[in-house]
């Protein structure tokens, strides 16, 4: 039997050992930094989980409850994951990280299910045409889609949007939407044709988690107390409990190499300070698009000279109605994504933005005025809450400026190299979002969803988190470009199996497509080697 070595946990790391644990061919060790939520956290969340909301305790809720924490300028407030900031917190894997301007610098997880654990749990598959630029097809990747959405529990409908992003298995009912939500789709479906002739399609939310069992408390943006939403800590849960693993937590991964054909990690241990290699058959090296990056272009002497990645720039986008509904905070909702827009560039079905419609949250409260919170406000904060919608929208990587890294050598060897973030090109809006707020314009009359432009922003350099392409899949290997396996000239038995390895990074949903290319390269490592 063989070995294998999965670094990272998140959502590429789970694709792979999906597909080795299957096969059943090898052992399997995962590495991992590990961070989770705190015991006392956690105790608040079981207690939760286990009791009826009736009796739920408003300590409690406060305390799981917290609110997206204001960031850096231009920056996006920082989700926390019930009540936590452990998906982000510097444990070493971001000692060194630079971030220039306005860039933003968490952008390596050392959480156990990294950030999936704050995730929007939106999951479309990649459009067919968006496959046309890769050395593989939408049809290379169908069965490994399907394992991954299985594995993550697809909800969702079908409806336009299928045209596209075929659901492609059985997927469980959303829970009913939120009362604008429920006006814009049916404008939609009564004006179809005029909307989609200005490139706009809509359609109800593609989500991980388990719809069917929602209980709609509204606390979805801040952690579900039942943790229905998946993350690939939950695969790693089931794994390990059915022994199907080895899990190492503790070890930040700071080089790779390969010496006589024998891959091996030199590994830190966080809590002691020692170093230890470990080898294996083959590495699978799942750190995240820019940790990734950061492990090769250190372990490869690839210092002082930058290094881009796409980026699917991420922007916010409000929107009004005109007519209002009743109060949403009185409403009893789920908050995850409600609905999608897409928008369509060029009609070819590759050039799309593609925005998530969120009906009211709490964390509106922190973007709004401040005179509309002030006392006696009340009737004016209610019927802005009653017009309000927000959009959380992406232009494709190839529309969007590029992610500059620069990797500096570290003067230790128990150290990561230096790594500067930053963005290539002008900050503002990319063309393909001024066509979007255009056509969102047009259309607004008919379905009543008019976007707030002098409110429209662009986030700051690598805050989307969809970023990767720094090591793109191509026909062969080389210096820079891997095959369809993930490998580099430099390496035969090590792996790229995250967003580095993506040519193209799509608006759409990310991090099913990530889960299952990881899936696709380990199982095809896998037949390989038969």
């Amino acid at each position: 039997m063989g070995t294998a070595l999965i670094i990272g946990s998140g959502p590429a790391a789970a694709g792979v050992a999906l597909a080795l644990t299957a096969q059943g061919s090898h052992e399997v060790t995962v590495i991992d930094v590990g961070t989770t939520l705190e015991p006392d956290l956690r105790s608040v969340l079981t207690r939760l989980g286990e009791a009826d909301e009736d009796s739920w305790s408003p300590a409690d809720l406060a305390r799981i409850g917290l609110q997206p924490v204001p960031a850096r300028r231009g920056l996006l407030p920082e989700k926390r994951a019930h009540g936590s900031d452990f998906p982000f917190r510097d444990v070493g894997q971001r000692q060194g990280v630079e971030a220039g301007g306005p860039a933003n610098d968490a952008v390596v997880s050392g959480a156990y299910g990294g950030f999936s654990n704050v995730w929007g749990a939106q999951i479309m598959p990649f459009s067919k045409a968006t496959f046309d630029r890769w050395p593989l097809s939408m049809l290379d990747m169908e069965q490994h889609y399907r394992v991954a959405l299985s594995e993550m529990t697809l909800a969702g409908e079908e409806d336009d949007l299928a045209e596209l992003f075929p659901l492609l298995v059985p997927a469980r009912s959303l829970p009913p939407p939120a009362e604008r939500t429920e006006r814009v789709l049916r404008r939609y479906g009564e004006h179809r044709a005029l909307v989609q002739s200005h490139g706009i399609t809509l359609g109800r939310a593609r989500l991980a988690f388990r719809a069917d069992e929602c209980t709609r408390c509204g606390l979805c943006m801040t952690g579900c107390p039942y943790e229905l939403i998946y993350s690939s800590a939950h695969t790693f849960d089931r794994l390990r409990a059915r022994n199907r693993i080895a899990y190492r937590n503790g070890l930040l991964a700071l080089r790779l190499e390969e010496m006589g054909g024998v891959p091996q990690v030199v590994a830190r241990d966080t809590r002691s300070g020692r170093l230890e290699r470990i080898s294996a058959d083959r590495i699978f090296v799942a750190c995240g698009g820019i940790g990734t990056t950061r492990l090769v272009l250190g372990s490869l002497g690839l210092f002082d000279e930058p290094t881009y990645l796409q980026e699917s720039v991420q922007f916010v986008v409000p929107a009004v109605s005109l007519r209002p509904v009743g109060d949403p905070r009185t409403a009893r909702n789920f908050t995850l994504n409600q609905f999608n827009l897409l928008y369509d560039a060029s009609g070819e079905g590759r050039d799309l933005c593609q925005v998530h419609f969120y009906d009211y949250n709490p964390a509106y409260l922190g973007s709004l005025p401040p005179a509309l919170l002030r006392k006696g406000a009340g009737p004016a904060l209610a019927a802005v809450l009653r017009r309000v919608s927000v959009g959380l929208g992406y232009v494709p990587g190839w529309a969007s400026p590029r992610v500059e890294l620069v990797a500096r050598r570290s003067r230790t060897e128990d150290a990561l190299p230096g790594l500067e973030v930053g963005r290539q090109g002008a900050d503002g809006w990319p063309p393909m979002l001024r066509g979007l707020v255009l056509a969102m314009l047009k259309a607004a009359p008919a379905l009543d969803l008019w976007p707030v432009v002098p409110m429209v922003s662009v986030s700051a350099a690598a805050k989307s988190y969809h970023f990767g392409s720094s090591f793109p899949h191509a026909d062969s290997r080389g210096a820079r470009v891997t095959d369809r396996t993930g490998r580099l000239a430099a390496w035969e038995r090590i792996h790229l199996v995250d967003a580095s390895v993506f040519p193209d990074v799509p608006a759409t949903t990310f991090t099913l497509t990530v889960m299952a290319n990881a899936h696709r390269i380990a199982s095809e490592t896998l037949e390989a080697a038969r």
